[in-house]
């Protein structure tokens, strides 16, 4: 729940407690916790594990659809639920650095320019920008010349969100068809906010003004500035400020595919002339590289695992056929476990990565026990065949 400007303790005591005492209430809650800071509450839900969560949502949202009312509407915003995936976090993040452009010039070309080509990348569900400073226009209100023309706050308040909105002007009957019309009401630029008209009557409303009563401009009785939002959120890359953009990939995504687009796609982007050469991008954060680290290592256990079997075997057995059966049993194994994976639609993952090696391993166990009791009862054979020889063949009487 977002609620602007709100301090901690009004809203643990307005926000936070009732959330929580709503949503308690939801079938197969095992854990709630609760964080309240400053301008927002989150709501942590728990369930068990093999629970159905769609049907835990919407249990969830039943819950938060009763605790709307008891919310106050002037500070808070429509309260959000969702469900949180592990395979939503950022598989990719880099820092953006410019010398030649301005921080709120870097973040809106981050914003409007970078993240809406890095979309269009195949398995890419999001690009999410944090850091820098946003624009923001200001209206600082002269409350004294405003009470002085019989006006309030409330008055621009109004006239502001009801004259920046386009409204519907329904169908246009003509002999050859029927047009849909418009009236474009929203702000188109900087100067449209001070050419807004108030009405200088006392008493009567701002936004229903008529044409023959006294008017003002809200440049007359406010100073417009076209500045920048308070920054909140502060990216910096080796002590200077940067901004962050961090990729999320679909469910169904490949990691690696997903990583590999998003870093040929900016190379095409650069060599196009839409990121300029003084532009600097640093790679802070890679999950391919770690998968990629992740295979060579099971390769690498793979290898020396089967190596080492069939040393043991060829040492200990003295057997070439048998050495032969262990080196190639283990890849063919190796495969045969890939080639099920892909029939049963499993993926390779790090429960899956670390299955293998320890299939490997009982590979290693299964020789290291034939060398341990295979000797000594070769050698009670041996002894077996010594204590057996046959008498000689005394002469005949």
């Amino acid at each position: 729940v977002n609620a602007p400007g709100v301090p901690p303790e009004v809203a643990l005591e307005e926000i936070t407690k009732p959330v929580e005492q709503a949503m308690s209430a939801t079938e197969g809650v095992v854990q709630l916790f609760s964080r309240t800071r400053e301008g927002r509450v989150l709501v942590d839900l728990y369930f068990q594990p093999g629970d159905n969560i769609d049907r835990a949502l919407n249990d969830a949202t039943a819950s938060l659809n009763r605790v709307r009312a008891v919310l106050p509407e002037d500070t808070t915003e429509e309260p959000q639920l969702f469900k949180i995936d592990p395979s939503q976090s950022p598989v990719y993040e880099f820092a953006l650095r410019s010398p030649s452009l301005q921080p709120v010039e870097l973040r809106v070309f981050a914003e409007e320019e970078l993240t809406r080509e890095l979309g269009y990348v195949a398995g890419v569900a999001a690009a999410e920008v944090a850091g820098g400073v946003q624009e923001e226009i200001r209206v600082n209100v002269d409350l004294k010349r405003l009470q002085a023309l019989g006006l309030s706050l409330s008055d621009v308040l109004t006239a502001l969100r009801v004259r920046n909105q386009d409204v519907a002007g329904g169908r246009l009957r003509g002999a050859r068809g029927e047009p849909v019309t418009r009236t474009l009401g929203r702000f188109q630029s900087f100067a449209d906010i001070g050419d807004l008209s108030l009405s200088a009557a006392p008493g009567n409303n701002a936004a229903e003004a008529t044409a023959s009563e006294n008017r003002v401009y809200l440049r007359d009785v406010a100073e417009i500035v076209n500045g920048t939002t308070e920054q909140r959120v502060f990216v910096t890359l080796n002590s200077q400020n940067a901004i962050r953009i961090s990729i999320l990939k679909q469910p169904d995504a490949n990691t690696v595919a997903v990583v590999d687009a998003v870093k040929t796609r900016l190379e095409q982007l650069r060599d196009s002339g839409l990121i300029s050469a003084d532009l600097e991008i640093v790679p802070t954060f890679d999950e391919s590289v770690f998968i990629r680290k992740a295979i060579a290592n099971v390769t690498s256990a793979g290898i020396s695992g089967t190596v080492l079997a069939a040393l043991a075997v060829l040492l200990f057995l003295g057997s070439l056929r048998q050495t032969l059966i262990i080196a190639i049993a283990i890849p063919l194994a190796t495969l045969t476990a890939i080639i099920l994976m892909k029939l049963f639609g499993l993926t390779i993952n790090i429960f899956s990565l670390g299955g293998l090696p320890w299939a490997w391993g009982l590979w290693w166990i299964m020789p290291s026990s034939c060398w341990r009791t295979l000797p000594p009862a070769w050698v009670a054979a041996r002894k077996r065949v010594k204590s057996c020889r046959p008498l000689k063949r005394g002469p005949r009487r």
